[in-house]
């Protein structure tokens, strides 16, 4: 009787552990496997967030008049002022990103470009003329208006590079890109996710 309830009890345990090891066979198994296209895929998917806002508010004036041999014709001034709001982006290229995973060390290292302005716009809906010129012989243009907010971008652009802008997109950046990936099944909990920045000149941090 007792040896015939040892071998019952040898049994349950050994259905037991036969049970739990399926049981975590089949976890490992689910689990997706990491790859470098696994995790640009889900940075691409989310590269929205991987960016830092600039917004801006400024007011700006345009002059113009007619030349003649690079002499200004007189009576042909023209001008115009107004404000407007506007907002630049600024990240990485995720195209050029690079992405190693070190299965051994459980590590991910996603290498990208310099941060960069990747786009510059001018609200149209927030512009508002506050002064200008009602020259007959130059009169203010479409192309005048195109001028002005090319100029205003350009401004723009060269004033983020005073500012400590890029920096904080670098950091925006780091931020994000482990916290998305700290999000995805098979590198939550497992991989540590490290961030690194080509050298160029685009980062003026």
């Amino acid at each position: 009787m007792t040896s015939l309830l040892a071998a019952l009890l040898i049994g349950v345990i050994a259905g037991a552990f036969l049970f739990f090891g399926a049981v975590n066979l089949n976890i490992v198994q689910s689990q997706p496997e990491v790859t470098g296209k696994v995790v640009l895929r889900e940075l691409e998917s989310a590269s929205s967030l991987i960016t830092t806002r600039y917004n801006y508010s400024k007011v700006g004036k345009y002059e113009n008049s007619l030349e003649i041999n690079g002499w200004s014709i007189p009576l042909t001034d023209k001008f115009f002022i107004l404000t407007y709001d506007g907002q630049a982006l600024l990240g990485c290229d995720l195209d050029t990103a690079q992405v190693d995973v070190n299965k051994s060390a459980k590590t991910i290292t996603v290498t990208l470009d310099p941060v960069k302005i990747l786009s510059s716009s001018i609200d149209e809906k927030s512009i508002e003329v506050y002064d200008e010129s009602k020259n007959l012989f130059n009169p203010i243009s479409v192309n005048d208006y195109k001028e002005f907010a090319s100029r205003q971008k350009e401004a723009v652009e060269e004033e983020i590079r005073s500012k400590p802008v890029f920096e904080e997109a670098k950091e925006n950046t780091v931020k994000a890109i482990t916290e998305i990936l700290g999000l995805t099944d098979g590198i939550r909990d497992v991989y540590t996710v490290q961030v690194e920045f080509r050298e160029g000149a685009e980062d003026n941090t």
